[in-house]
């Protein structure tokens, strides 16, 4: 049986973003990559967005199969923080002390939208960092492994330079073709064939201050990393009706509609809603009232509009569903918001 957080959409999109533009860049269509896993590009495009362990591996195997063979990882993880690493990078970057960096980082790892798990020791050698992988995935075992250690030598050297890259690499896999991307990309001895997979870093950073260092930033991107991670996680269809039903929800799609921009039946998608614990109608609700709390309290839109916005061609319609939902009014909960301000 499926382990459950596997089926949870708790990762960011970011790896796959990356697999998406290098497709671009080789004029390769990708829309079969995502064929019954309930994602699509404009999907992985929408804030908010996150996917599943399930739903990643599937879309990052189909991709590794039609793209030219090559440092793949190591190409999407050496790309700019921002793009590897999201708000957990800005979080990371704007960190006071390399200590409080290395906390956030372990903490909130799943910010990053990495398939592995981090566990960070000190040794004599240094901090060492060793990649745990989730599921048995040996045709992936490559891609993941530079993909996630690219990420970090990439951005402890663009927080604390140059010689703070790693000290020494030992890699559980034959070398690759490509092996000598590693050694000119990291800087330091890579041995490959070896019993574990990690990064060994230099000691002392922790102590250092980081340059970029930022209070204000760094309260705002960790908060926005915390909102990301969903502490709630739901299951990946859900998540994936809950996207297709954000797009528009002026139109009100049914559930057949959803179903049909999904590739599945009505039928199946009921089934496996029920199966989660959901009904259509359930996330129907969820998601207008996540929208109507976003337009109340951070936009001066009119009630008739935000009903509107949401589907609803009669404000009173819109009202009572507020009210069904949090037991107040849509115009008392947007000035209480506004009371708690100041």
């Amino acid at each position: 049986m499926e382990k459950p957080k596997l089926t949870q959409a708790t990762i960011p999109p970011l790896t796959l973003t990356g697999l998406l533009e290098m497709a671009d860049h080789h004029r390769i269509e990708t829309a079969r990559w995502f064929a019954g896993t309930g994602l699509d590009r404009a999907r992985l495009e929408q804030p908010r967005t996150l996917v599943s362990y399930r739903q990643a591996i599937t879309v990052i195997r189909r991709a590794l199969k039609e793209l030219p063979a090559g440092p793949i990882g190591l190409m999407i993880g050496s790309r700019d923080p921002l793009l590897t690493w999201g708000t957990l990078g800005t979080a990371v970057r704007s960190a006071s002390t390399g200590a409080e960096a290395l906390k956030v980082a372990t903490r909130f790892q799943q910010g990053a939208g990495t398939m592995m798990d981090y566990l960070v020791s000190r040794t004599d050698q240094g901090n060492v960092v060793e990649l745990l992988p989730r599921t048995h995935e040996p045709d992936l075992l490559v891609f993941l492994s530079e993909e996630a250690f690219a990420g970090i030598v990439v951005l402890t050297r663009l927080m604390f330079g140059p010689s703070s890259g790693p000290l020494a690499a030992e890699l559980s896999y034959p070398p690759p073709p490509w092996a000598a991307e590693y050694t000119r990309l990291w800087r330091c001895p890579v041995t490959f064939d070896c019993e574990r997979t990690t990064l060994t870093m230099p000691s002392g950073l922790e102590e250092r201050r980081v340059p970029t260092a930022n209070a204000t930033q760094f309260e705002a991107a960790l908060h926005a990393t915390r909102a990301i991670l969903d502490p709630d996680p739901v299951d990946d269809l859900v998540a994936a009706v809950e996207g297709t039903l954000r797009q528009d929800l002026r139109s009100r799609r049914t559930a057949t509609q959803v179903a049909d921009a999904l590739g599945m039946s009505p039928r199946t998608l009921h089934r496996h809603l029920a199966k989660a614990g959901y009904s259509f109608g359930t996330i129907q609700d969820r998601v207008r009232r996540q929208q109507a709390d976003v337009l109340l309290m951070q936009t001066r839109r009119s009630i008739t509009a935000i009903a509107a916005e949401l589907g609803y061609n009669d404000p009173r319609e819109f009202r009572r569903a507020y009210k069904r939902w949090t037991n107040t009014t849509p115009t008392q909960a947007r000035q209480q918001s506004t009371a708690s301000i100041w």
